[in-house]
């Protein structure tokens, strides 16, 4: 036992020698993020980017002009969207041409036939590459489209039933009412939507979100100055500590441990930055960052650890699969941002495609960025009891694995 506790007080000392090196790439990394992260803020104080459709309508009659004036006035178009009254030949110009966003041709007795169920067709024309305004606009005429054939059936299938049962004396008092309950459906905002704020970053804000990914994403990066820390040593001195009964378990152990010291320096790094903008920073930003209230202090720390084990098994067994240092500093980069990327750190999730997602979200990246996102935002934005098992099992099974490349490599 006395040889085996030796050889980890070496490995501590050795990477102690190595920590001013690795310090100093750590501080070079942090800075490149802090740069980032600077962007990033400013880019989000900017004003959002606004819809505004510009609609191009050719009208063939009056009663369809005042229609067309009584909607562009309604505030929920009005915001949106801007209607310019034009000729069919000039519309077509201005759509080729990219000018405006769609060209609506109205009929002749467009109200007429609306009354008398002939039902004219409304011809709307996109242009071949449509771009987000398009997009929206043809939303909103699909969903008028689908309103208006709920309608007209109601109007028909209340006249249907009131001529079979001999009810055609009260079909003007129906059609009335199915009318008034239509325009109070179509017009009255809080008829037709209940208010809900909907995120892409789901339970927790933009800020965050991004500082959760951040903070997994520089805590694995950091992992491309740990090569010299989990390297393997020369294989005649393995085969002499084996003799002398420092077997292979043990010697990947004291790796591991040396590992995940560097990883928790690393994230002292971190919170020191931290506490260090909560006393200095703006104090609005510092309500944002923390809004939730995260956890209490001993299920944070016991999560913080969970955390640090699973980052140092992930980045031992990529420098086990590398080998090499060259190879094990690009190999950590793009496994980092990948995975990263993946588990929607960089762009939510939700914006991804289906089959990413369902990949994405069986990472361990995505549940250490929920557990990070749990540290600053409480309970309901990290993991539960179910989440730390999953990171607990990812840190043996990729332990596990590192152990196993190097034996079969015959590193250890």
């Amino acid at each position: 036992m006395g040889r085996k506790m030796r050889y980890l007080y070496l490995e501590i000392k050795k990477t102690v020698k190595l920590l001013p090196h690795m310090l100093l790439q750590i501080l070079l990394l942090l800075g490149l993020l802090a740069v980032v992260v600077v962007g990033a803020v400013r880019s989000m104080g900017r004003e959002a980017l606004a819809v505004r459709a510009e609609i191009a309508v050719v009208v063939r009659e009056e009663l369809a002009g005042l229609a067309l004036h009584y909607v562009e006035n309604i505030e929920s178009v009005s915001r949106f969207c801007r209607f310019r009254q034009t000729t069919e030949q000039e519309g077509f110009e201005l759509l080729n041409h990219g000018e405006v966003t769609a060209l609506v041709l109205m009929p002749e007795q467009l109200l007429e036939g609306i009354m008398n169920g002939t039902n004219p067709a409304v011809e709307i024309y996109f242009p071949k590459q449509a771009g987000l305004e398009a997009m929206f606009f043809r939303e909103m005429t699909e969903a008028g489209e689908g309103l208006l054939r709920v309608a007209q059936a109601q109007i028909y299938g209340a006249g249907d039933m009131a001529r079979e049962f001999g009810l055609t004396e009260q079909l003007s008092r129906i059609e009335t009412e199915i009318d008034s309950y239509n325009l109070a459906f179509a017009l009255d905002r809080l008829a037709l939507y209940d208010q809900e704020k909907v995120s892409a970053f789901g339970a927790v804000n933009a800020a965050q979100f991004y500082l959760a990914s951040g903070t997994i994403l520089f805590l694995l990066l950091a992992g491309m100055a740990m090569y010299p820390v989990v390297c393997k040593e020369k294989p005649a001195f393995c085969r002499q500590l084996t003799r002398e009964g420092t077997g292979e378990i043990w010697q990947s152990f004291c790796q591991w441990v040396c590992g995940f010291l560097c990883v928790s320096l690393f994230a002292g790094i971190l919170w020191a930055a931290g506490r260090l903008f909560a006393v200095f920073g703006p104090q609005d930003a510092v309500k944002y960052l923390t809004a939730g209230g995260g956890y209490p202090s001993h299920i944070g720390v016991g999560i913080g650890v969970v955390i640090l084990m699973t980052v140092t098994a992930l980045i031992y067994l990529v420098h086990s699969l590398a080998g090499s240092r060259t190879v094990g500093i690009l190999l950590v980069f793009v496994v980092s941002v990948v995975m990263v990327f993946l588990s929607g750190g960089l762009v939510p999730a939700m914006f991804l495609p289906q089959h990413v997602r369902t990949v994405g979200e069986w990472l361990p990246t995505a549940w250490l960025m929920r557990a990070v996102s749990g540290l600053f935002a409480g309970r309901g934005a990290g993991v539960s009891g179910e989440g730390v098992a999953v990171l607990c099992g990812y840190t043996v099974l990729c332990t596990a694995a590192a152990c196993f490349v190097r034996r079969s490599r015959g590193l250890l």
